[in-house]
Order: C-alpha cells, then sequence, then structure tokens
C-alpha cells in the first residue's frame, strides 16, 4: 500500500484502504457506461487525465496504451477519466484510438468524488488533476498519487514500478517511495 501527495492534498482525496468512490461515466468509444464496480475480483487502475488536448496526458496515455497488454495479462482494468465534453473526446479518439475505456467526465462528479478537481489554478480552469488510483478486487483504494500540476505526471514512474510487480508474478499495488 503507498500514497504519494503533498501534504496539502492528502485530506481532499479518499484514503489508502478506504473503499473507492463509485461513478458511473459513459466510454467516449462505445456510449455504454462504465463504473469501476462492475470490475469486482479485478484491480482497476483509475487515471485522471487533464484533458486529450493536454501533451502530457497525451503521454500518459501512450505509456498506458504501449502497457495495456502486461496490464490485462495481469487482470488489472483500466480505465481513463476526462474532464471535457464528449464531442472533444470522441475526435480525439476517432484519430488516437485506446485499448482502455476512456470515461467523459463532464460534470467533474468523479474528480469531485476522488479529490482531484479543482477549479482554478495557474495552469488550468475546471479540470482534475493528473492522479491514478489502483483500486484492489473489492473496490478498497491500495495505492493513490494525485499530481500538483500538468507535469506533476503519475502515470509513468508508478506505472514501471506497478508494471515490474505484475512482471514478478505478484498483483500487489507498488508501496510509495
Amino acid at each position: 500500500m503507498g500514497t504519494l501527495i503533498p501534504m496539502d492534498r492528502q485530506a481532499l482525496s479518499p484514503a489508502v484502504g478506504e473503499a473507492a468512490p463509485d461513478f458511473a461515466l459513459p466510454d467516449a468509444a462505445t456510449g455504454a457506461e462504465c463504473r469501476p464496480a462492475q470490475f469486482a475480483g479485478r484491480d482497476v487502475l483509475v487515471v485522471f487525465f487533464r484533458g486529450t488536448w493536454c501533451p502530457f496526458c497525451r503521454q500518459q496515455m501512450r505509456v498506458l496504451t504501449e502497457n495495456y497488454p502486461r496490464l490485462e495479462r495481469a487482470r488489472v482494468q483500466v480505465l481513463g477519466v476526462v474532464c471535457q465534453s464528449p464531442a472533444s473526446v470522441r475526435r480525439h479518439l476517432d484519430a488516437n484510438p485506446l485499448p482502455f475505456p476512456l470515461l467523459v467526465d463532464a460534470r467533474r462528479e468523479a474528480a469531485k468524488a476522488y479529490g482531484v478537481h479543482y477549479y482554478l489554478s495557474w495552469d488550468g480552469v475546471n479540470l482534475a488533476r493528473p492522479s491514478l488510483f489502483v483500486l484492489d478486487g473489492e473496490g478498497r483504494i491500495t495505492f493513490r498519487y494525485v499530481g500538483g500540476n500538468m507535469r506533476d505526471l503519475p502515470v509513468t514512474s508508478v506505472l514501471e514500478r506497478f508494471v515490474r510487480l505484475l512482471d514478478g508474478g505478484g498483483t500487489t499495488a507498488p508501496a510509495a517511495g
């Protein structure tokens, strides 16, 4: 279990060991409603992106896409969440398909439930902080990372450690540090 969150953001986000907030959001590619709870019995990697227009988020999506086969073999479900309009996300996916669901949080309900939404910052308005949560098969948070700004990317370093653990035969989330 682990947490990599500066103290000023820890209180906003559900703690490691707590039940993860459930949400139901449309998959931008299919329109089908998707929720973390539908993957009971599997680990779920919930990744909040600032937007499909963000070059840092696009890099995160590439890292997840490159590692998706390894995650899938380990029975880890990836759910991307983006606080953006459905039409703009669909346009992005038409040109850049993803192997995992990219869910549209147009009302910012999931971002708020996970404590990663911010309304105004020097680097954006009404967005989610770049964040990553690992949920176990029972829907409990086993790891969380909440970035402080657009360049504070949780995916690359955390995913590399997570995938190394999976390659070694373990399915537990990485420890912080």
